[in-house]
């Protein structure tokens, strides 16, 4: 009975608060990190908050916004040719040299492995051509991701005033960085080789993040000395400066559920431990559950002045809730709410409505009810509710009719013709009789006398 009531006071505390503490089967972890996260990645629900809306200086894990911008808004095949000031860069580099010649993809890599700071001054201004034009397409990017108590300065996280951001943002950045199967790829890469360019020989560059390979260096976690290579780790990015101290931006899955930790201000392996006890703790008290299929048919709506008169209705994505790990899965439900009508013309994904989601009898979430297809505006007819493909019918309809009418007419006009050459034949013939007896009268009266 204790055990059901943990479990329901567990689910409405995730429900009514973002920050979740103290609560579920296990306490969570002590950790050294001065601000961390962590959300589950298909709802965005925060399971673990230690001053998560605090701001620190983030170091290397600014890369991630970097990547992300880059694989928006650059071609990986496109070779990109260094200037004279990029070279200059400080820190952790690849020691680019001015007039070198280097492809995006090559860029990433070295950006998102060997955490080089040189590459993430070379993307930014191959996006935005200086690095404080990049800073701000850098800030504009981080709000519209949620991330509101972020400013950066720079592509690489090297110390400058005023660049700071907080462990929740940092796990909505990094949430839709994952978004991107590319950025995926790239962050759980361990090795890779960048050919000799025009100014260099080759290149061997190599992973910085332990969760993904490291078995032989061995952390403290909760008082336990165990390997740094996470089981089902997805990435994604390392970051240490002296003023940021150990950062790291982890994710990892099992079965449905995936998570995004974030942790700031530890230490170099203090980072490593600290992950790995928060996404334990994560895994041991919490799941995600499936509340819907993406593209499942909700339903139709009725379409104003469209070339149809109803749009059919889709889930725009998979839909998902938080419990914890031992709740039902049956405590998920789902609400369709659809607009009554729309106008035409409608665009495929288009919003015309919700799936309201529910664990138990409180709102945790909700997905998209999207057209399933384009609808364009229809014809003349549509204004009194006649779809294109009826107002097709009715033409072919109306065409036959006419051409009926017409053939009618054709054989009223043959007919009449006819009867009219009929009755002047038939005049002629009385004409001619007439005109016959009458000379055969006057004959005999001629005889006669």
């Amino acid at each position: 009975m204790k055990r059901i009531a943990t479990i329901i006071i567990a689910v409405l505390v995730l429900i009514n608060a973002a920050p979740v503490v103290s609560f579920g089967a296990t306490e969570p972890p002590a950790i050294l990190a001065e601000t961390a996260i962590v959300i589950d990645v298909k709802t965005g629900q925060v399971l673990y908050d230690k001053n998560m809306h605090e701001q620190r200086e983030p170091a290397s894990t600014t890369k991630i916004i970097t990547a992300l911008l880059a694989l928006e808004n650059l071609d990986l095949s496109k070779t990109v040719t260094k200037d004279a000031e990029t070279p200059f860069t400080e820190g952790s580099r690849i020691y680019l040299l001015e007039g070198e010649q280097v492809t995006v993809e090559q860029l990433m890599y070295a950006l998102l492995l060997e955490s080089a700071n040189d590459a993430a001054v070379a993307l930014g201004k191959e996006i935005a051509g200086s690095v404080p034009a990049f800073a701000e397409v850098m800030n504009k990017k981080a709000k519209e991701l949620g991330a509101e108590n972020t400013n950066f300065v720079n592509p690489n996280g090297l110390h400058e005033d005023g660049h700071l951001t907080t462990a929740y943002d940092l796990a909505m950045i990094a949430r839709e960085a994952m978004k991107n199967e590319e950025f995926r790829k790239l962050v759980m890469t361990y090795r890779y080789i960048i050919p000799a360019t025009n100014k260099q020989d080759t290149r061997y560059l190599y992973n910085t993040n332990r969760l993904i390979y490291d078995e032989k260096t061995k952390v403290l976690v909760n008082g336990v000395m165990r390997a740094a290579k996470y089981e089902g780790v997805t990435g994604i990015k390392t970051g240490y400066t002296s003023h940021a101290g150990g950062c790291l931006v982890s994710g990892a899955i099992r079965g449905d559920t995936e998570l995004i930790s974030v942790v700031m201000k530890s230490t170099d392996a203090g980072r490593f431990a600290d992950s790995i006890a928060l996404l334990d703790y994560a895994f041991d008290n919490y799941k995600s559950v499936k509340a819907m299929d993406g593209g499942t048919i909700l339903g139709e709506i009725p379409v104003k002045r469209g070339s149809e008169r109803k749009v059919q209705v889709v889930a725009r994505q998979d839909a998902y809730a938080t419990l914890p790990s031992e709740a039902s899965s049956s405590l998920v439900k789902t609400e369709v709410i659809l607009d009554d009508k729309v106008n035409a013309p409608i665009t495929k994904g288009q919003k015309v409505g919700a799936v309201e989601i529910y664990a138990g009898d409180q709102h945790v979430g909700t997905v998209d009810a999207v057209a399933a297809g384009d609808i364009p505006e229809g014809g003349v007819l549509s204004v009194i509710g006649i779809t294109d493909e009826t107002a097709k019918v009715i033409e072919r309809v109306i065409a036959s009719i006419l051409i009926l009418i017409v053939l009618l007419f054709a054989a009223y006009v043959a007919l009449k013709r006819r009867q009219i050459r009929r009755r002047k034949l038939r005049r002629r013939e009385r004409t001619l009789r007439y005109q016959d007896q009458n000379s055969r009268h006057r004959y005999d009266e001629h005889w006669r006398y």
